[in-house]
C-alpha cells in the first residue's frame, strides 16, 4: 500500500503542480519559438515540476510483515559443589549426568522449534549461555540458592513466551531450613531428572548440626532466641534429643524426631540474659547407634552479656512528629543504648525492652543515664514518678524535657515536683504558633557549651521553628543556649541547669523536628548534630575502663573444615599495645600461640578501624577456644574466649543423596514432569509441540528519498539550466 507523509493538503500540491504546468506551456507557446531545442527545454521543464511534485508529496510504501516468535525454553543447570559428589560404586556422578542430558537429541530437536538457552545457577543465577558453552562450566559454587534461583528465572523472563524449563539439579538447597518452596506454583512448567539411581547411598546413621544462629552480643537483661538447624538420616524413626549446653551445664533439652529416609529441622531456643559476662553455648545431639562420624554433633557459640552503661529512656506521649525524628536519631547515636516507650490508644505505655519498664522505679533509674521526657501531662506523668525522676536528677542523672502542649501548658511539668529542678518557672507557658518560621539564634553562652561545640561556622546558621513557648521565668542557675526571635521579642529555645549532682535540658518548642526537614538538612543535618552534642554533655563522664581492654572475635560464624577463618582484635579507644598474641586451644585441648599482625580490620558491614588480625585454617573439626592477650599500658590484658566449632563437611560437600522429593514436587507443582531416566527425558523433551507466535508488524519504505529519484531530478534541473544559457535566455 502506498502512503504519502506530506503535511499540505494533497488537493493544494496538485493544483499548484496543475498551475504551473499551465503556466510553463503558455508561456513557451506564447514566448519561445517552435524548433526541436525548446521543445527539449520545456520537456526538461515539466519532468522537473512533476519529479519535484512527487517528493512533495513524500510517498512510501507501507506493507504489513508477519514474523513467526519462537518460544524459549530453559535449561536451569545446578553448578554447586553438590552436583560434583560421586554416589559410591561405579555410578556416574551427577556433574557427569547432567551434562550427558545436554547431549542428548533433544537438544537439537527444540533448538530448531525453540530459542534454546542454558541458565547456570549456584550462589546465583547467572547470564544465559548457548548450550556448547555451558559444556564447559564446572560445579564449583559454595552454595545452593535453589529456590531463590529459580524466583529469579521467573522475574526476569516475566512477559516473555517462555514454553518451559529443565532443572538438572540434585534438588539440595542448602539455603533453605525446610523443603516446602518446592510446592510453590510456577508462570511455566518446570521438568526435572534423576540424576542417580535411588537406594545407592547407604543409609548409615548420621546427625549433624547444620547451623546454629543467635545474638552474639546481648545486653543484660535481655531476652534473645538461639535457633538451629539440624538434619540427619538413619535415624529409624526414633525420637532424639537436642540439648543445649551453657558454660557446660545443661540448660534446655528439646525433643524431635527426623525421618529414617533423612531430613531437616530448625529448633529455637529462648535465651535470658540475666548476668554479665561471656557464656559459652553448646548445641548437643546424642550420637546415634553406629554413627562414625561425630564431630559434627555439636556447635559452640559465644555471647557476650554487656551492660548499658550509657542507657537512656524515653518516654513519649501520644506519638508525634517529634517522636518520629527523636527516635530515629537516637538510634542513630553508638554512644547510648536507647529503650523507648509511647502512650497507645488505650492509654498505657508501648514499646520498651529489656528490663527497663516506663514506671521510672528509682531501681530503674539506677540503671539509666538519661531521661527524655515527652509531651505528657501531669496526671499522665504522675507525682510519684516526677518525684523519682527528682532523686535521679540529685544523684547525678541526666534530664530532658522534651515537652509539647500538654507538657508545658496547665497541667503540665510545672505542676509537678518537676518544677524545683527546672530551668524554667511559672504556672504555664503559653505557645506562640509561627505565621512565618521563626528565626533561631545561638546566645553567646552556646558557643562555649559542648552541645554547640566542634565547628563555629556550622552554628551560624540554624533552622527556624514553627513554635515555642512563651511566658518564661528562668531559674537562677538557668543557662539560655538558643533563642527563638519572635515578632514579640526573644524567646528562650533551649535551656539548661545543673541540679544536684545531674544536668537538665528544657526543649521550649514542639516543632524542634523541622530541623530534619530543611532545605540543607541531608547535607548539615543539623537535627542529629544538635542531639549527639547534648547527649554527650547530658553523659556523665566515662567510667574506668573494665578488666577487658581486649575484643577478640571472627570475621564468620559457620567454619567448615580446610576454609581459612579471620580472627580479629582490637583494643579498647585509646589503648595501645606493641603486639597482640592469640592463643587457639584445638579439639585435642592442645594450646598453640599464634602472633597477630597489626593492620586494618573490615567488618562485614563494611566499617573499618585499627586492630589486629589471624587468618587461621582448621585441620581438625571439633570445638575451638581462642584468647587474645596483650600489655596494655603495662598492664596484660587478655580478651574474653571467643569459641566457634569447625564442621567436617560444608553443606555442599557433605556426602549426600540427592533430594528427589524436591524434584518430584518442582515438577508437579510447576506443571512439568520428572524423569526417571535420561532416556524417558529425551524422548520426552524431543516430542514435545511448541507455538509460535505470531506477530504482525508494519513496514514502511520512502519512495520519494532514493538516490536514483534524487539523481534524476538534480539532473533535470542541471540539464533545464544549461540549456537555458546555451540559448541566451535568462
Amino acid at each position: 500500500m502506498t502512503t504519502c507523509e506530506h503535511t499540505v493538503p494533497a488537493g493544494l500540491i496538485v493544483a499548484a503542480l496543475a498551475l504551473a504546468l499551465v503556466a510553463a506551456g503558455f508561456s513557451a507557446w506564447r514566448f519561445l519559438p517552435r524548433n526541436p531545442g525548446n521543445a527539449a527545454l520545456a520537456v526538461f521543464h515539466a519532468l522537473t515540476l512533476g519529479l519535484l511534485a512527487w517528493c512533495l508529496l513524500m510517498p512510501g510504501r507501507k506493507d504489513a510483515v508477519t514474523r513467526l516468535l519462537k518460544p524459549r525454553f530453559l535449561v536451569v543447570l545446578d553448578t554447586s559443589r553438590s552436583m560434583a559428589l560421586d554416589p559410591p560404586g561405579a555410578v556416574p556422578g551427577r556433574w557427569t549426568v547432567a551434562q550427558e542430558a545436554l547431549a542428548k537429541p533433544w537438544t537439537e530437536s527444540l533448538a530448531a522449534e525453540c530459542e534454546l538457552e542454558v541458565c547456570p545457577l549456584g550462589d546465583t543465577l547467572r547470564e544465559a549461555l548457548p548450550v556448547d558453552d555451558a559444556r564447559s562450566l564446572t560445579p564449583n559454587d559454595r552454595s545452593t540458592r535453589l529456590r531463590e534461583g529459580l524466583k529469579q528465572l521467573a522475574e526476569r523472563y516475566a512477559g516473555l513466551n517462555v514454553a518451559g524449563a529443565l532443572l538438572l539439579s540434585d534438588g539440595v538447597d542448602t539455603r533453605e531450613a525446610s523443603d516446602a518452596w518446592a510446592s510453590d506454583p510456577r508462570p511455566f512448567p518446570v521438568f526435572t531428572a534423576r540424576l542417580e539411581p535411588p537406594g545407592i547411598w547407604r543409609k548409615t546413621p548420621a546427625l549433624r548440626i547444620d547451623s546454629v544462629t543467635t545474638a552474639r552480643r546481648v545486653t543484660v537483661g535481655w531476652k534473645s532466641e538461639l535457633k538451629a538447624k539440624i538434619s540427619g538420616q538413619g535415624t529409624g524413626g526414633r525420637p532424639l534429643t537436642v540439648q543445649l549446653f551453657k558454660n557446660d551445664a545443661l540448660h534446655h533439652e528439646k525433643p524431635t524426631r527426623l525421618p529414617d529416609e533423612g531430613g531437616e529441622r530448625l529448633l529455637t531456643f529462648d535465651l535470658s540474659h540475666p548476668e554479665i559476662g561471656a557464656f559459652i553455648y553448646r548445641v548437643f545431639i546424642p550420637p546415634l547407634p553406629d554413627e562414625e562420624v561425630t564431630e559434627d554433633n555439636e556447635h559452640l557459640v559465644t555471647v557476650r552479656v554487656v551492660d548499658a552503661r550509657n542507657r537512656l529512656l524515653y518516654i513519649e506521649g501520644t506519638p508525634r512528629w517529634e517522636y518520629k525524628f527523636l527516635r530515629r536519631a537516637l538510634l542513630a547515636n553508638s554512644r547510648v543504648s536507647p529503650i523507648v516507650f509511647y502512650t497507645g490508644p488505650d492509654g498505657k505505655p508501648r514499646g520498651g525492652g529489656g528490663d527497663l519498664s516506663a514506671d521510672l522505679t528509682p531501681p530503674e533509674l539506677a540503671q539509666c543515664k538519661i531521661v527524655i521526657l515527652g509531651d505528657l501531662g501531669a496526671a499522665e506523668l504522675g507525682a510519684a514518678r516526677a518525684a523519682n525522676l527528682v532523686r535521679f536528677v540529685e544523684e547525678g542523672g541526666s534530664l530532658v524535657l522534651l515537652g509539647g502542649r500538654k507538657a508545658w501548658g496547665a497541667g503540665g511539668f510545672l505542676q509537678t515536683p518537676l518544677g524545683k529542678v527546672l530551668p524554667v518557672r511559672g504556672a504555664a507557658l503559653d505557645p506562640l504558633i509561627a505565621e512565618d518560621p521563626f528565626p533561631v539564634r545561638l546566645t553567646d553562652t552556646a558557643r562555649s557549651h559542648p552541645a554547640f561545640a566542634g565547628d563555629p561556622e556550622f552554628w551560624q546558621t540554624v533552622p527556624p521553628v514553627l513554635s515555642v513557648f512563651s511566658g518564661v521565668e528562668l531559674s537562677p542557675g538557668a543557662r539560655v543556649l538558643v533563642n527563638a526571635q519572635t515578632p514579640a521579642g526573644s524567646h528562650p529555645l533551649v535551656a539548661t541547669q545543673r541540679y544536684g549532682a545531674g544536668k537538665i535540658a528544657a526543649i521550649l518548642t514542639d516543632s524542634l523536628w523541622r530541623w530534619q526537614l530543611g532545605p540543607e538538612a541531608s547535607v548539615h543535618k543539623t537535627y542529629q548534630r544538635f542531639w549527639t552534642q547534648l547527649i554527650s554533655w547530658l553523659l556523665p563522664k566515662e567510667e574506668e575502663l573494665g578488666d577487658k581492654a581486649i575484643e577478640l572475635f571472627a570475621s564468620r560464624e559457620q567454619v567448615f573444615l580446610g576454609e581459612e577463618l579471620e580472627l580479629n582484635a582490637r583494643l579498647a579507644d585509646q589503648q595501645s599495645a606493641e603486639s597482640v598474641a592469640c592463643t587457639i586451644t584445638l579439639p585435642d585441648d592442645r594450646e598453640i600461640p599464634y602472633r597477630m599482625n597489626a593492620g586494618q580490620v573490615v567488618t562485614p558491614s563494611g566499617k573499618s578501624f585499627p586492630g589486629f588480625t589471624l587468618p587461621f585454617t582448621p585441620e581438625s573439626p571439633g570445638p575451638y577456644k581462642a584468647v587474645a592477650g596483650a600489655v596494655v599500658d603495662g598492664n596484660p590484658q587478655s580478651s574474653e574466649p571467643l569459641s566457634f566449632f569447625v564442621q567436617p563437611f560444608s553443606p555442599e560437600t557433605m556426602p549426600r543423596p540427592a533430594d528427589a522429593r524436591v524434584l518430584q514436587s518442582i515438577a508437579r507443582a510447576s506443571g512439568g514432569r520428572f524423569f526417571d531416566s535420561l532416556d524417558d527425558m529425551n524422548h520426552a523433551l524431543a516430542s514435545l509441540e511448541f507455538h509460535a507466535i505470531e506477530e504482525e508488524s508494519p513496514e514502511f519504505r520512502t519512495l520519494w528519498r532514493h538516490w536514483p529519484l534524487v539523481a534524476l531530478l538534480m539532473l533535470s534541473l542541471t540539464a533545464s539550466w544549461a540549456l537555458r544559457k546555451l540559448r541566451n535566455m535568462p
